[in-house]
């Protein structure tokens, strides 16, 4: 009986993991004329259009699962998917369709990863796809909660515009319609934000304080993307050990070294 290898099993965005190692380690040939880069880069992005993003910021849940923990050690995957991402931004990969359109159009809400990936497959499978964000740049978190020491925004940039240019449509004068306010009493559809509690310290009797100086994680890392954070205070607290909390003070500890503080700024919430 066939079943599904551990590590794609542990996968959320579903890659073919053992696939394109055994490419990698020369296992699978690759069809005449084709590199073996490019026959990973293939099999990776038949699921995940961002190798670039993933191998630099996903946190491996598969390597949990991987059969060499039995023997000595998981595979480092996020080192391999790196490379592969970067060889093919380095090497002009670009996605294409052979399916035909269907004449179906879908709109959707937000150029975040999550959207993008939805656009990336639905027109692979022909349809019709317009994307609707209120921001400047297309991304979401990768772009504006992650930074950019972290994904570099030509990386960034190189693997959104794969997924553009197989066609997300927009007959509209505001390319893919940025910033377009989307009112609840539009055809059902609605717009939701990140971020939108308050923190604050918990008091002894469970309740929470609200406090001037205290900020959600996601409207730090926002305002630092965006440039209007470009100095904290010499202390800064961090609630949690999490991929975001780590990524605040890393950002925290940049900005506090910095040679040359700008002037304080202040943190709103998006």
């Amino acid at each position: 009986m066939l079943s599904t290898p551990p590590c794609q099993g542990s996968c959320p965005a579903g890659e073919d993991i053992r696939g394109y190692l055994n490419i990698a380690r020369g296992i699978e040939k690759p069809p005449a004329g084709v590199t073996w880069q490019e026959y990973a880069f293939r099999r990776i992005t038949e699921a995940n259009p961002f190798p670039g993003v993933m191998g630099r910021v996903c946190p491996a849940p598969c390597e949990s699962g991987c059969n060499r923990n039995m023997v000595e050690d998981h595979v480092g995957i996020n080192s391999v998917e790196h490379f592969v991402g970067d060889w093919g931004i380095a090497n002009n990969m670009a996605y294409t369709s052979t399916a035909a359109e269907t004449g179906k159009k879908v709109a959707i809400i937000g150029a975040g990863p999550a959207g993008l990936a939805a656009a990336y497959q639905l027109r692979l499978r022909g349809h019709g796809v317009t994307i609707f964000d209120e921001h400047e740049e297309l991304g979401g978190m990768m772009r504006y909660g992650i930074p950019g020491f972290r994904t570099p925004r030509e990386m960034l940039d190189a693997e959104i515009k794969r997924i553009i240019d197989l066609g997300v449509e927009n007959p509209s004068e505001d390319p893919y319609r940025l910033r377009r306010q989307l009112r609840s009493d539009r055809k059902g559809i609605r717009r939701h934000l990140h971020g939108d509690g308050r923190p604050g310290w918990p008091s002894a009797a469970g309740s929470r304080r609200r406090s001037p100086n205290c900020v959600t994680a996601v409207a730090f890392l926002r305002a630092f993307n965006e440039g209007r954070l470009q100095h904290v205070g010499n202390r800064v607290v961090v609630i949690g050990g999490g991929d975001t909390s780590i990524d605040v003070a890393t950002v925290a500890r940049r900005l506090v070294t910095s040679p040359s503080p700008a002037p304080r700024t202040t943190v709103r919430k998006p």
